[in-house]
């Protein structure tokens, strides 16, 4: 009988370390007028609770392979959930603190979503899509979870208890992976600068780049600016809380199917427009925003699906398109460097043409148009099997 070579916390371990990868900083902006009003800062100063997070993906994705090398797929991760920990504790003490918090916890995460993927193909290869949609679901709920609990947590005590409860989700996640340590893989041998160097110098890993940057994009805009959104059209707040959150959980069904069902196909082009066009007519249909919960709650189930559709498919697109577990995490490093800068850019730029228009029609007509695009790059990145 073949020796077991992972531990069997292992699935569990990446369910949780899913459950780390969002909630602990989108959630932050339902609150973010008590965190402002706390530390006597105008709320405005704070949107960068959301954006710093996004920046570090996109400055520290391509070091991740690196230090994984290094220490082990394993180790890095419990490395990253100690810093993490540390980080999320630190932001309810000061304006400083909680910066450099935010910051701790945005390298943190870089190191989760760079290195997952790679750990899935690694340990279990067999069930890239499974594993992935699995994972895709935790980091849905969480997220779906954190938008809701945390502004009746914070009316009930203060924001800090909601942070403490966030930071005590990353400190059991940490534990639960202690026993993966025993199995720690890591790749010997030095890695020539050409080898380095190869993946940012080939065009179809470029295409997938562009398909999950574009995505990003999309996606940051609709999680920064659908509240208001909804509120531009007459909802309350408490109302435009509950489309956020559901925005989040309506997308679980896709979160588990598409990375299920992605391997199984050998022309995904079809899957890549299929959940494009759910968010396309998510974002059309708010270009005419209607006073009723019902209207946005079935938006909030197209722009979910359809941008969880599509994280799914590149995300199990980085495995199935590298020939080894450290080209999977050299791949996730480079399309994730980039792509979550044009991420962090995204609700910025839409928040300045709402306010520079005093409306949301642009933006969301440049949303729908950024969507088209990443169409393109999506089917052209299908023409390959592999990226190599």
């Amino acid at each position: 009988m073949k020796k077991r070579q992972y531990s069997r916390w292992l699935v569990l371990g990446i369910f949780l370390l899913a459950a780390c990868m969002r909630s602990p900083f989108t959630s932050l902006p339902s609150v973010i007028n008590q965190i402002a009003a706390s530390f006597h800062q105008p709320a405005t100063n704070l949107g960068i609770l959301t954006t710093v997070p996004l920046i570090c993906f996109g400055l520290c994705s391509t070091i991740v392979p690196t230090i994984s090398r290094r220490w082990g797929n394993e180790v890095t991760l419990g490395v990253a959930l100690l810093i993490m920990v540390i980080g999320s504790f630190l932001r309810i003490f000061n304006f400083v603190t909680l910066i450099f918090g935010t910051i701790l916890v945005g390298i943190a995460i870089t190191f989760l979503n760079v290195l997952l993927p790679a750990v899935i193909t690694e340990n279990i290869p067999q069930k890239i899509g499974l594993l992935t949609g699995m994972y895709n679901v935790s980091l849905a709920i969480f997220s779906a979870i954190g938008a809701y609990v945390i502004t009746p947590v914070t009316q009930a005590t203060n924001w800090q208890t909601a942070i403490i409860g966030f930071t005590l989700l990353i400190g059991v996640t940490f534990i639960v992976w202690l026993p993966n340590l025993r199995f720690n893989h890591r790749h010997s041998g030095p890695t020539p600068a050409a080898t380095q160097t190869r993946i940012w110098t080939n065009p179809r890993a470029w295409l997938l780049l562009m398909y999950f940057g574009l995505q990003s994009f999309a996606f940051y805009i609709i999680v920064a600016w659908l509240p208001s959104i909804a509120m531009a059209a007459g909802l309350s707040n408490a109302t435009a809380s509950l489309v956020a959150s559901a925005f989040q959980l309506l997308s679980l069904p896709a979160a588990f199917l598409i990375p299920t069902i992605t391997p199984r196909f050998k022309n995904r082009v079809p899957l890549v427009i299929m959940a494009a066009t759910l968010l396309l007519i998510g974002l059309i249909l708010l270009l005419w925003p209607l006073k009723s919960l019902a209207y946005f709650i079935f938006i909030s189930f197209l722009l979910g699906t359809g941008t969880s559709a599509t994280f799914g498919i590149v995300i199990t697109l980085f495995g199935l398109k590298s020939h080894s577990p450290e080209e999977t995490s050299r791949l996730s490093g480079m399309v994730q460097s980039v792509g979550y800068i044009l991420a962090a850019l995204g609700p910025v730029i839409a928040g300045n043409i709402k306010a520079t228009t005093g409306n949301w029609q642009a933006s969301l007509w440049m949303t729908i148009i950024v969507v088209v695009i990443m169409i393109a790059f999506g089917a052209l990145s299908e023409r390959h099997q592999y990226i190599n």
